[in-house]
């Protein structure tokens, strides 16, 4: 608390006052969405199965019954770190949805607080303002409060991660480099694309600690070990069910399978989801619960060594069974391998035309998305304006560098949405702030800036519109136009 107290102190009235308010705008959105969001959806594009299935973990292990499927087999396909999360939040509040997205709302807070204070040891305060703000009223940041996904946690840590690389000095104390590690180790538990920061981080801090090659591999060490640290609990478990190294999930392989092998990943050919609606239509929507609605979706569906069954039932009939999930995804990551050694000229392609969807303007099914458009344009503007300053923002681009890369490299698949947004906040920041400059009366350009923004809300709600009205200009004009 000393420690809190006295950094607190250092700030200036007009600093903390800003940052009350960025608390309160953040919380006050995020509580809103918690509150009126309905987790029973309406049709079945507004099912996300991989909450029911953290759903279930959740519960399984707050109730005792382990990290297992429905009938009892290990799961090692999802990452552990959300599971663990819900599980807490269940073993003390029991089973409630409401009181997981109020938490989520509060821990939300976060974000806009961490990419705040990054900014401001890279550019100037009213540039960390504005990235504040863009934080703290991003729709995605908001929209993830509403939801069972591991953004909710894993945001948090990666925009922690990128305070604590931006902040670093040539002679970092053992604590803060520990606490990166940590936070490290803690991206990798939540999700797979955390895991990448486990070499690139401590190579940076190899390159930007000082004092001789004994210092600068100390540090990064520290770093590196404490990671493992955190890591290794969930390999030890993950050897102990299944006889083999785990760095913590099985699933990459299988990745690697569903995007090579698209036309076996649509989802009306393996999951079901009437007896779901069949529900809502039975108590009526005002009477159903995402409780049991998620409940059904899970008995009714096949997740884990269950799905991995079906798979090479359907897929691969004269194959034998696998004998656990993780025993599934290594067969399934050798088949990708063969495929793409076979044709990896297509394997390019693919991965060069998903290039613009990895930025969220598109997703998968061409719908325009209320992610990083609108922030996009500030960002590459932004960029260009810090060339010359481009060494020393190396310890923010590195972030997004090393996700999109892997992205293309290995997944060539728009369905995974890259955490991008701390960095484009912070870098496009300097843009808008720059264009503000330009206008003798600011709240012109934040009047347009705001016309920008919810210009992205309306192509995000009317996107089938705009796509059929695209489509029908250029039938018109004479050009081929394919089924949807």
């Amino acid at each position: 608390m000393n420690y809190i107290r006295e950094r607190w102190n250092n700030f200036s009235s007009g600093q903390k006052r800003y940052m009350i308010i960025l608390c309160v705008l953040s919380l006050v959105l995020r509580l809103g969405y918690a509150f009126t969001v309905d987790l029973v959806p309406m049709d079945m594009t507004g099912v996300d199965l991989d909450a029911v299935e953290y759903d279930y973990l959740g519960w399984s292990v707050a109730n005792g019954h382990g990290y297992t499927d429905r009938e009892g087999n290990p799961n090692s396909i999802r990452f552990p770190g959300y599971v663990f999360f819900l599980t807490v939040i269940y073993f003390l509040f029991g089973r409630h949805h409401e009181i997981v997205l109020v938490i989520q709302a509060f821990i939300g807070v976060i974000s806009p607080l961490l990419i705040y204070a990054a900014a401001r040891h890279l550019f100037s305060e009213k540039v960390s303002r504005i990235a504040g703000i863009l934080a703290a009223i991003h729709p995605v940041w908001i929209w993830y409060v509403g939801w069972l996904m591991t953004e909710n946690i894993f945001m948090p840590l990666l925009n922690a991660l990128i305070y604590l690389t931006v902040r670093m000095r040539r002679n970092a104390n053992w604590k803060q480099l520990a606490l990166m590690g940590i936070l490290i180790g803690g991206l990798g538990l939540t999700r797979g694309i955390g895991l990448p920061f486990w070499g690139i981080i401590p190579a940076y801090v190899f390159f930007k600690s000082g004092n001789g090659f004994g210092n600068r591999f100390k540090q990064a060490f520290i770093v590196w070990a404490f990671a493992l640290l955190t890591l290794t609990p969930w390999t030890i478990r993950n050897y102990l069910n299944y006889d083999q190294i785990m760095l913590p999930s099985s699933e990459g392989p299988g990745i690697l399978w569903m995007a090579v092998n698209m036309e076996h990943t649509n989802i009306s050919d393996w999951y079901k989801l009437d007896d779901g609606f069949a529900y809502v239509d039975s108590v009526g929507r005002e009477n159903a619960t995402s409780e049991e609605f998620y409940w059904i979706l899970n008995q009714h569906n096949h997740f884990g060594y269950i799905g991995a069954r079906l798979l090479f039932a359907r897929v691969y009939p004269d194959e034998s069974i696998p004998e656990s999930d993780a025993d599934a995804m290594t067969r399934l990551g050798e088949k990708a391998k063969i495929s793409l050694r076979e044709s990896p000229e297509s394997w390019l392609f693919r991965s060069i035309l998903q290039i613009p969807r990895f930025w969220h303007v598109l997703d998968e099914r061409g719908r325009y998305v209320n992610g990083y458009a609108y922030i996009i344009p500030f960002f590459f503007i932004g960029f260009f304006l810090m060339i010359r300053r481009f060494v020393a923002l190396i310890p923010l681009y590195i972030f997004p560098a090393v996700l999109y890369m892997l992205s293309l490299a290995l997944w060539a698949d728009a369905r995974f949405r890259m955490p991008f947004e701390g960095v484009f906040m912070i870098v496009g920041a300097v843009a808008m702030e720059r264009f503000i400059r330009w206008f003798k009366r600011p709240f012109i350009a934040y009047s347009l800036l705001t016309a920008w923004f919810l210009f992205n809300y309306y192509l995000r709600l009317h996107s089938h519109d705009v796509r059929m009205t695209i489509r029908a200009v250029l039938a018109a004009v004479g050009f081929p136009i394919g089924d949807m």
